[in-house]
């Protein structure tokens, strides 16, 4: 076996290895495979693979699928990403949000990256439609908001957000919506949107600014964006920090159940946007 990168026509032979255990976090790795934002993939074998890296163009996302069992592409591996942080980049504020479903990949980041990086667990929730919908019909608050082209252009934070995690506006706006909500003088105070989309789930990432948490911002939003999913056919995904108990109360009142475990590897230096935050 090898470390091999394949061609975005040979993706689907690593959507297959998505299941089961690996049954965590897909929109993230199926967006890159399915072609909705860009990205990398490498396979040990380009026929039948048994394990496969899918990450971002920038290397700083990123997925190991299977088990870290073949030497060739575990050393490939190392050696790609030593190469892109500390011999070309810069070792001392990188950032970083690599996701497993084995422990196996463990030894494999800690061997590039040491004590730069830390392992967080994470939990994988799976959707119960009929509770979201027991929750009856979703309201129209006032102050709160459809994500538009020129919502997105004319508040510069949220633009980058956006950007940062689908590559354009223009990209995202194909395949997304997400709500806003604005306080009684025009500042945003909460957003949720689509951090990936990837085999018909949306990752759902929502953040409430501090001075505006406790007043039920979060909940609404998510409640307006699950709504809107569901009519466009596509179910949300809820993942979070095993320790996060707002987070597991808030899925829980959604209509989300608790699922599996994974883990995510991350760095001091990695801005909550490009790992959906829970607030």
């Amino acid at each position: 076996m090898s470390f091999i990168r394949i061609e975005s026509d040979q993706y689907h032979v690593v959507k297959g290895l998505l299941s089961g255990a690996e049954s965590v976090f897909t929109p993230y790795p199926l967006s890159i495979l399915e072609g909705t934002i860009d990205g990398i993939v490498y396979v040990d074998n380009q026929d039948d693979p048994r394990c496969a890296a899918v990450m971002s163009n920038d290397f700083i996302g990123g997925r190991l699928i299977g088990y870290a069992v073949d030497k060739a592409f575990n050393e490939g591996f190392i050696s790609m990403m030593k190469d892109h942080f500390f011999v070309n980049g810069s070792a001392s504020d990188f950032r970083l949000f690599w996701s497993t479903a084995s422990e196996s990949w463990n030894e494999i980041i800690f061997r590039v990256f040491g004590y730069k990086v830390f392992c967080i667990s994470r939990t994988q929730f799976e959707f119960d439609r009929q509770v979201f919908e027991s929750l009856g019909p979703v309201e129209n608050y006032e102050g709160m908001f459809r994500m538009d082209a020129a919502m997105l252009q004319a508040y510069e934070p949220l633009r980058r957000e956006i950007e940062s995690l689908w590559g354009s506006i223009e990209k995202y706006l194909q395949h997304d919506v997400g709500w806003v909500a604005f306080s009684s003088d025009e500042q945003g105070i909460g957003l949720c949107h689509a951090a990936f989309i990837g085999g018909g789930l949306a990752e759902l990432s929502i953040h409430v600014n501090k001075s505006a948490r406790g007043q039920g911002f979060g909940f609404q939003l998510a409640r307006n964006f699950i709504g809107d999913c569901l009519n466009r056919g596509v179910i949300p995904n809820w993942t979070c920090d095993t320790q996060n108990v707002a987070s597991f109360r808030m899925a829980q009142k959604l209509g989300f159940k608790e699922n599996k475990k994974y883990n995510l590897f991350s760095s001091m230096y990695t801005p909550l946007l490009h790992e959906p935050s829970r607030t």
